[in-house]
Parts: structure tokens; sequence; C-alpha cells
């Protein structure tokens, strides 16, 4: 087979993978408003634009088919890279490998400038936790709401689904289930975050659908 033919096959399957509608529990995903499978080999990046997200904090790349995010330490802060939008409720699916990552998180902010928190799925080694946030900066608010202790191998890809209807957020990686309910999660959501704590964490196929709850 030819090359050109096998890149050709080989973006068609990766765009098919990302574009697929998940299966979801509490939410029906319905437009789709991105899919990134980060396979754009990109240098690393500080505050630029990578693969059409936003490094925003600490140091990004993409290579070996994945987007690499280090924290920084003059930065004093975990790495983030950010995706623009506004939706009402969302379903955010991904891949991720912890590496040597302390934890990663998939964060959304609201649309109140300049987007303040609203809530965060945590990812360490050893558990899955989700919280409501508010403010930005040095007004953040954080709580975490409900936690599941289980291994994450950090070594292993795995897969994440994140829906988010009315005040019902609903975390599952792999096979584990996280659940929570509040008010905050009603709010417009205007920014999903990912985000590194330490160095080595990894990110592929990520997609963010709007939602409607399910009847």
């Amino acid at each position: 087979m030819k090359p050109t033919i096998v890149l050709l096959f080989l973006s068609l399957a990766l765009s098919a993978f990302a574009q697929t509608s998940p299966q979801t529990s509490i939410c029906t995903p319905d437009t789709l408003i991105v899919s990134t499978p980060f396979n754009e080999p990109a240098p690393p990046t500080r505050k630029g634009t990578i693969n059409g997200w936003q490094a925003g904090i600490g140091e990004w790349s993409v290579k070996d088919g994945a987007l690499h995010g280090d924290e920084l330490a003059e930065n004093n802060h975990p790495s983030s890279c950010t995706y623009r939008f506004e939706a009402a409720d969302i379903v955010i699916t991904a891949q991720f490998r912890l590496g040597t990552a302390t934890q990663i998180a998939f964060a959304c902010r609201d649309t109140v400038p300049p987007n303040n928190h609203l809530g965060r799925t945590f990812i360490s080694k050893d558990a899955i936790w989700v919280t409501r946030m508010s403010g930005i900066s040095k007004t953040t608010k954080s709580e975490k709401l409900a936690e599941l202790k289980t291994p994450i191998d950090p070594e292993a890809w795995h897969t994440i689904t994140i829906e988010i209807c009315g005040d019902h957020y609903r975390a599952k990686v792999d096979d584990h289930v996280v659940e929570a309910q509040h008010e905050r999660y009603k709010d417009a959501k205007g920014i999903v975050a990912l985000v590194n704590k330490g160095q080595g964490a990894q990110f592929k196929n990520v997609s963010i659908w709007h939602a409607k709850p399910k009847k």
C-alpha cells in the first residue's frame, strides 16, 4: 500500500474515532464543539496556540501522537491548556496517561469574565475526585464533593467521559464512576482546560460536545 494511501486511511480512522458520539448516562451528546486527536507535532509552546488549543500556563508540546504538558517551577502553578466555546450542558471525552505527573485535571470555567472556575475532575495514581469551584486566581474557592479511591496505572492510557447536565456532574474513568450534584454546575460553560501538576502527563483524542439532559 502506498504511503499516501496509508496516511489518508489513518487520518480518516482518527477522525472517525474522535467524532463518534460517546456512550453516556445522564446527557445526550448533541453537536460536536471540537475534536482534537493531538497528532500534529508541535514544538514546546508557552502561551501560544497548539493544535487549535491555547497553552496558557506551563510548557506544552505535541509529539508521538499526544499532547504533553509540563508544569514550570517559575509559574508556581499547574500547567494549563484551554479551549474556548459557549455551551450550557456538555460532554467531554478524552484519553490520558499520568506518567510521572502528580495529578491531572479536566477543568471547566464559566462565561463570566474573566471566566471563573466552575468545576473539575482530578485524577491521581490512587484516586478520582470531583470539585465545584468559583472565583479565579487568588479568589478561587474549591470544594471536593465526591471521591473514589482506586489505583490508576500511571503508565497506561485511560479513557475518560465527563457529563455535566444541569446540576449533575458525572465522571467516568475506564470503569470507575464519580458523581456529584451542585447548583454551580448549571452555569454556562466557556472554557475547558487540560491541567497537569508536575511533569509527564499526556492527552489525546479530546472531544467536547454540546449536550442535552436525558429524559
